[in-house]
């Protein structure tokens, strides 16, 4: 073997192990192990789906000059108030809703405004209402609560309502007007008073809403607590006697009688109450009675029975709710008014039957009303009788006498009780109704009461 051939199977053994080795790099690039797989690219975050949540907020004031014509602008933003604090994850007023309603109750009607987009882009479902007048949370009241909510949709054909039957109505009266826009829509409707929901309070403070996407044919249940508590730019007072409802409940909210108080805006001149019948709590019961029934006027005073389970005496002067008297404080039922001494004169008899030997409460009072609205008290009730074993009222037509008569318990130290008559006649130098007392040989029986008409 020559040198050459030597040398050459060495080199030839070289240049074959080093074509077998895999190159290092490719094009300056490194090049994937052959025991590792190649990195796989980037998922992309997957596309959000439609949303079909509805903010709700409150304008502090209506936009002035409002026209009902479409265009939002006016309103400025539709958004909700940035949250105080972390809202919790399941806010339903987020600022981040794709749409936004803005709500705002007044005495001349709801006037509303919306920025649709996404799944309600087509309309919307919303509903606003207050709290149900209920004397306590309970099972069965379903009906009585319905009256304080009432659902509506808005969308491109314009307002309608869902009624009774749960089928949706032409709003008479309402406004409603709309403008396509490169997210969906934009709307703007004016709702009449008459179709308010029966109110809980007066003035109204406030009102819950609720709004969603109108995906479904028919509204959606409520679920959960998904009403938004809005204040109304201003108390809402509705006249006729705006004063004198928010008196009722004033009064009786202090005594905490009658429970569920309400009223429907768009019949004033009643107000409601309601109660459990006895010991079932699963339905309810109630009674309607007149807010306000004038009886006499003297000059520009004018006074008459406003009613809520017990009436009071309302005076007015030049209109004007002057002031609101409950008759616990003049006897528990007004028998009588007439005029006197230039002034209006009430005349109320309470009675009180207890079932223990302390014996029957009773007495007369008088309120009276001046020609400038004043209010006095021209009765002199002491008699030194206390409680009473048989006692009944007794009075004229035109009230120029009124007493009761009855066996008295106690009376003068006697040991064996005697009937006695206790009348009232007005002292004119006194100005005011003075008790004379003469006893009876016997208690007659009191006269059958003329029914009062329904």
């Amino acid at each position: 073997m020559t040198r050459f051939a030597a040398l050459a199977l060495p080199l030839a053994a070289l240049l074959a192990s080093c074509a077998s080795a895999p190159a290092p790099q490719t094009r300056g690039n490194p090049a994937p192990s052959s025991r590792e797989p190649a990195a796989a690219e980037a998922a992309k975050p997957a596309p959000r789906e439609p949303s079909p949540r509805v903010s709700v907020s409150a304008p502090d004031k209506l936009p002035a000059n409002l026209v009902i014509d479409g265009n939002v602008s006016e309103w400025g933003s539709l958004l909700p108030p940035p949250p105080a604090g972390n809202p919790p994850p399941a806010d339903p007023n987020s600022r981040d809703a794709p749409s936004h309603l803005a709500f705002a109750l007044t005495k001349d009607g709801v006037f509303v405004a919306a920025d649709l987009a996404e799944l309600s882009k087509d309309g919307i479902w919303f509903a606003f209402g207050f709290p149900p007048s209920a004397p306590a949370p309970s099972s069965g009241v379903e009906a009585h609560e319905a009256r304080f909510e009432r659902m509506f949709r808005l969308d491109k054909r314009g307002l309608w309502q869902v009624n009774e039957s749960g089928a949706l109505v032409p709003v008479p009266g309402s406004v409603a007007a709309m403008a396509f826009t490169a997210r969906g829509m934009t709307i703007e409707a004016r709702i009449p008073v008459a179709a308010y929901p029966r109110a809980s309070s007066a003035p109204i403070p406030e009102v819950l809403v609720r709004a969603m996407a109108a995906s479904t044919p028919t509204p959606p249940k409520a679920s959960g607590d998904d009403r938004i508590r809005v204040a109304a730019p201003e108390p809402v007072a509705f006249e006729p006697h705006a004063d004198l409802r928010a008196a009722v409940y004033r009064q009786n909210l202090a005594e905490r009688r009658p429970f569920g108080l309400s009223y429907s805006p768009a019949d004033l001149d009643h107000i409601e109450t309601v109660r459990h019948p006895g010991k079932d709590t699963s339905s309810v019961v109630t009674s309607e009675y007149p807010l306000y029934v004038p009886e006499r006027k003297l000059g520009d005073v004018e006074i008459g029975y406003a009613n809520a389970v017990l009436p009071s005496v309302a005076v007015f002067k030049g209109g004007t709710l002057v002031e609101l008297i409950d008759v616990a404080d003049i006897g528990e039922e007004p028998m009588g008014i007439v005029e006197r001494n230039k002034q209006i004169h009430v005349f109320s008899y309470s009675q009180t039957d207890t079932l223990d030997t302390a014996g029957t409460q009773a007495g007369w009072s008088v309120l009276a009303v001046g020609e400038d609205g004043s209010v006095s008290y021209p009765f002199n009730g002491e008699t030194g009788v206390g409680r009473w074993e048989k006692v009944y009222e007794i009075h004229s037509d035109k009230f120029d006498w009124f007493g009761v008569r009855g066996v008295p318990i106690g009376y003068a130290d006697e040991e064996t009780p005697r009937p006695i008559e206790i009348l009232w006649r007005f002292d004119k130098q006194l100005g005011g109704y003075m008790p004379t007392t003469r006893p009876l040989t016997t208690l007659p029986a009191p006269k059958p009461k003329p029914r009062k008409k329904p």
